[in-house]
């Protein structure tokens, strides 16, 4: 059986991706909660809204997956997290963030 490496390094470079972004968050929201100068109820929505996209596009996900090819939903899925990165990059607030963070959850679970 022939090995094919690039597909070792790609679930490799997804799987990387995914946990650095999810376990991203707790050294985040410190920083976010100063800066913003946030309550702890209001930083504790922004893992809320990060974790909710994993229960609302879960199921979505999959069928996007049975509709199209692996590949083009990947690419889907990383277009839509580099959008949310950017998005706080550019306009840092916290309503960004909260739906910055619900883009990268989309992504996440998509992925």
């Amino acid at each position: 059986m022939k090995r094919n490496y690039f597909i070792v390094i790609l679930i490799f470079v997804v799987f990387f991706v995914i946990s650095l972004i999810t376990n991203i968050l707790g050294p985040l929201v410190p920083d976010i909660i100063k800066s913003f100068n946030l309550s702890l109820t209001l930083a504790a929505f922004l893992p809320f809204s990060f974790f909710a996209a994993y229960g609302v596009m879960s199921i979505p996900a999959g069928m996007l997956v049975e509709k199209y090819s692996e590949k083009v939903v990947m690419l889907w899925a990383f277009g839509i997290e580099l959008i949310g990165a950017f998005c706080f990059a550019l306009f840092p607030s916290y309503s960004v963030a909260f739906g910055s963070l619900f883009l990268l959850g989309i992504g996440m679970a998509i992925l």
